[in-house]
């Protein structure tokens, strides 16, 4: 089972996760809690508390790293267990995406980012 939490936080959306990311309705459930925050620039899916993700979650992943391309967000991974980063070592997903380790890390990063998309990319004076 897994269970979906969103928290959001000026234009980052956190994706809270627990339980299991596997081949069921839940994956459903997941794909559609993102796809609900396109307008975020950021979201950040907190694993903390995943359990077990099989190759339907490396699948649901994958589409949602592909999706943040084409729909112009990005995408983070916050606080793997550590059974869950060395499965996205060995798939080579955690050279895919931008791994935290805290919250506060990833909502940093976010400022980072929102701070360079106010920065226009030129001036004319």
């Amino acid at each position: 089972m897994l269970t979906i939490g969103l928290e959001r936080k000026g234009s980052t959306t956190i994706v809270r996760c627990v339980g299991r990311i596997v081949v069921s309705e839940e994956l459903s459930k997941l794909r559609d809690a993102v796809l609900c925050e396109l307008d975020s620039q950021v979201i950040v899916l907190d694993v903390t508390q995943v359990e077990a993700i099989d190759g339907g979650g490396i699948g649901l992943l994958v589409f949602l790293r592909a999706l943040a391309l084409v729909a112009g967000f990005e995408l983070k991974l916050m606080n793997p267990t550590r059974r869950v980063l060395e499965l996205l070592k060995l798939t080579n997903l955690d050279s895919v995406f931008e791994i935290f380790s805290s919250e506060d890390a990833a909502l940093r990063h976010a400022a980072v980012v929102r701070a360079a998309d106010d920065t226009a990319a030129y001036q004319c004076d």
